[in-house]
């Protein structure tokens, strides 16, 4: 270093809050972040309406992530735990969904590590034959009706080519991929989430795209 020069420290920026006006009206028309600054004062009919309103999506994020629906369950319910520590320190600096899926993303990545190999995945047409199908499928959230309609009956042909296409993908691929394709995340918060530049994000998404289209091609129209 030059004679006479100093250290210059990059310190990040201080998160600004949000705006986020208390909700009017019966609690199911608040927003999540009015909702959670409630449950913060101690609501619990508030943080009921968050844990109905997001842990299906939840649920369906943690087991695209580590194909088991019982870890699935118990990682689920850790995320909404963590909303009942952190409640009365909540603070409104990003939208509540970024919030909560980099708390589910922190939990996914402790129980990969938990495993020290790569999550491993299953049949999901043996699971859809369970009881409570209807309750919980991965393709509500594909975003195409069209993908819906045939699931209805050819469900179980669809669900396994995706399964099978997501094995090939790498694991920061795959996240990436099921944030924004199925949990329907901006490309803004999927980078708050992972802390990753929202270029690094697209350029994921595009290359498993690329990667997944040679094992979907049959269902191009659907998924």
């Amino acid at each position: 270093m030059a004679e006479g020069m100093e250290n210059v420290v990059q310190l990040k920026p201080e998160p600004t809050l949000r705006v986020v006006e208390r909700g009017e009206g019966p609690l199911r028309d608040w927003t999540d972040e009015a909702l959670m600054l409630e449950h913060g004062k101690g609501s619990e009919e508030a943080y009921s309406v968050l844990v109905h309103r997001h842990q299906r999506g939840v649920l369906n994020y943690t087991y695209r992530m580590v194909q088991n629906r019982h870890i699935a369950e118990e990682l689920t319910q850790e995320v909404f735990l963590a909303l009942v520590k952190n409640g009365a320190r909540y603070q409104p600096t990003a939208k509540f969904t970024t919030y909560l899926y980099t708390i589910a993303s922190n939990i996914v990545s402790k129980e990969w590590a938990r495993r020290k190999r790569r999550p491993k995945f299953f049949s999901l047409s043996s699971w859809w034959n369970q009881e409570d199908d209807e309750s919980f499928n991965p393709l509500d959230h594909v975003g195409d009706e069209k993908a819906n309609v045939l699931a209805a009956f050819q469900r179980g042909e669809i669900s396994e080519a995706v399964n099978e296409a997501l094995r090939h993908l790498p694991e920061h691929q795959r996240e990436t991929f099921v944030l924004r394709r199925f949990q329907d995340l901006s490309y803004e918060e999927i980078s708050e989430v992972l802390e990753v530049p929202v270029g690094t994000i697209k350029s994921r998404i595009v290359r498993a795209e690329r990667a997944l289209r040679p094992y979907l091609e049959k269902y191009r129209e659907y998924v």
